[in-house]
């Protein structure tokens, strides 16, 4: 990564750049089953209240963001898929939904990211980090493998789209 890059919590007026961001992926992924957006009021709500978002900044723009979310007692917690407690699910953390502006990729940027909420969530009483990914998302799939994330679950989600499932526990 450039020395001209690093990686900041995002605030409330990163949303619409990180939302910017968000449909670009989505308009260029390859497969529009591979990425799922989220709307404005989801991304204000994990700016700090049901999670965080990490944005990876250039001295003048948002290269990218990892949108880390708690997702507590809810019905979609991915604990579930590895059989957690309800106790236990309140130790989830789920790594929600990343993105790097077409210019940036190639770059380790959301690996950067993932990375750093990691180190940020170390420590807290997070322990279960998960996330999902398409089975056809090399990109997404090989960012958790590198970090040590195990595929503990093949599921459909988001209304019925292929995902693997990830979990890493620290």
């Amino acid at each position: 990564m450039s020395k001209r890059m690093r990686i900041e919590r995002a605030g409330y007026k990163d949303v619409p750049a990180i939302r910017k961001i968000m449909t670009e992926s989505y308009r260029l992924v390859r497969d529009t089953g591979w990425y799922v957006i989220d709307d404005t009021s989801f991304l204000e709500r994990h700016i700090e209240e049901e999670g965080i978002t990490l944005k990876a900044v250039t001295e003048d723009a948002v290269a990218g963001f990892l949108v880390i979310r708690y997702p507590g007692s809810s019905e979609d917690n991915l604990g579930s898929c590895i059989k957690l407690t309800q106790e236990q699910g309140m130790a989830v953390a789920h790594m929600e939904s990343a993105a790097v502006v077409p210019h940036f990729r190639g770059r380790g940027i959301q690996k950067q990211l993932m990375d750093s909420a990691e180190k940020l969530l170390t420590g807290t009483t997070y322990t279960y980090l998960m996330g999902t990914a398409h089975p056809d998302n090399i990109y997404s799939v090989n960012n958790f493998l590198k970090l040590g994330y195990d595929i503990v679950a093949e599921e459909e989600k988001y209304g019925g789209l292929p995902r693997y499932v990830f979990c890493k526990v620290i």
